[in-house]
């Protein structure tokens, strides 16, 4: 698969299919990038870091990756459509980007190398990354060192639908063939503050009460940047263009905080 095909794939705008091309690598120069990605990843954030228009060179070098990932899809057997979905994120970031910088490209480097690296994958509506448990991570969700889970994450871009979140834990358990696997998950979106703001009947609280929360931590505002796309000092400054951000911006104003919800899945047969 080319580069042009990803990007057709994954519905790059055309703007970047069009201008892809100025970042490109002669062969030898590719490889050397692609031995530090691989080999020594902190050296190679700190090398692209230096590149001009690194956000624009890294989409490339990304969607170049991709091309070869696709073959090691084939060779796993894992269907077009998992492939299609799991490299729309870089899709997602790229016009997250262009929202923030307006310039197509990558910012998020660290959190799309987990694609390419194939550590995630997205099935259905929800990304799930394999994860064996260190002793400080079993801590946070009250489980056992070295236990083996899936990381559930939500991608922007689409409704959180319940019955199609059902569907992808389901999805999950077939595709890495473990029908009591755990799925935890750390995320705003399952702050019980939500509760004081939403109604039960929402997609949100929903999804929040399939887990049991373990544990809710402040150490960053998520809900502010998810919701609004920025974090303000000045509260009274974010913009109320739906139900959800007129009455997230109403609870910060009243001066509360959501959290982030630590939360379990477990599954028993």
């Amino acid at each position: 698969m080319t580069i042009q095909e990803v990007m057709l794939r994954i519905e790059i705008p055309e703007e970047v299919r069009k201008n892809i091309g100025k970042y490109s690598l002669p062969e030898k120069e590719f490889y050397e990038w692609k031995h530090l990605f691989e080999n020594d990843f902190e050296i190679f954030l700190n090398k692209w870091r230096e590149t001009q228009k690194h956000f624009q060179w890294v989409l490339w070098f990304y969607l170049r990756l991709a091309c070869e990932v696709h073959e090691k899809y084939k060779e796993k057997d894992i269907s077009e459509e998992i492939f299609h979905d799991t490299f729309s994120d870089i899709t997602i970031w790229c016009k997250e980007c262009y929202r923030k910088y307006k310039v197509y490209g990558l910012e998020e480097v660290e959190w799309v190398a987990k694609s390419i690296r194939m550590e995630l994958f997205r099935l259905g509506r929800l990304q799930f990354e394999p994860l064996i448990l260190d002793q400080k991570l079993a801590q946070k969700y009250h489980l056992l060192t070295g236990e083996k889970v899936l990381n559930v994450h939500i991608p922007a871009g689409e409704r959180l639908d319940y019955c199609e979140c059902q569907k992808s834990f389901e999805s999950a358990k077939k595709f890495f063939s473990n029908e009591d696997v755990i799925f935890i998950c750390d995320s705003w979106l399952l702050s019980p503050e939500l509760r004081e703001i939403l109604p039960e009947t929402s997609n949100i609280i929903r999804f929040q009460k399939m887990y049991h929360i373990v544990e809710v931590h402040y150490d960053f505002p998520q809900a502010e940047e998810r919701v609004f796309g920025e974090i303000r000092e000045n509260k009274d400054a974010y913009p109320e263009e739906n139900s959800l951000q007129r009455g997230l911006k109403q609870y910060l104003l009243a001066g509360k905080k959501v959290g982030i919800g630590r939360g379990i899945i477990i599954n028993e047969r």
